[in-house]
């Protein structure tokens, strides 16, 4: 048995992302700060949960927050700057993917062997994964590139 291990989590940092992206771009002369209650309305997405995403991606440095009236959420970087490997990275501090070396009830040396060539094949399917999300940008899924 294989397990995927992977959150909601990664989908909704993304589309917290693209609606801050959004809304600085639509305000060009003046950004306004989003707050968390809008983000979380807008999208759908549980406001302890918006919190938590949000303070993740604060900690890296992709957004920044101001307190007071007039504060809340802006991004720290571009989106051409921001990759999906960003945030895969901090959302699922580099867990893998695929939890393998999962015990059996039968042995023996055929056994093993093939359980390593499936191992072997679940970490280049990740490592590929990887090497897809570092080519995207927040910007190329906005553009639709």
């Amino acid at each position: 048995m294989i397990i995927m291990a992977y959150s909601l989590a990664m989908y909704q940092a993304i589309s917290i992302i693209i609606l801050i992206a959004s809304k600085m771009e639509e305000c060009k002369c003046r950004c306004e700060f989003l707050t968390t209650r809008v983000i979380s309305e807008n999208l759908e997405i549980a406001a302890p949960t918006a919190v938590k995403i949000l303070n993740n991606l604060n900690a890296a440095g992709i957004t920044i927050t101001k307190e007071g009236a007039k504060g809340g959420i802006l991004l720290a970087k571009s989106p051409a700057e921001i990759t999906l490997l960003d945030i895969f990275l901090i959302l699922e501090r580099d867990r893998p993917l695929f939890k393998t070396g999962l015990n059996f009830n039968i042995h023996g040396q055929e056994v093993e062997v093939l359980k390593s060539r499936v191992d072997g094949c679940l970490v280049d399917a990740e490592k590929a994964m990887k090497n897809s999300l570092e080519k995207i940008t927040i910007e190329d899924i906005m553009n639709n590139k």
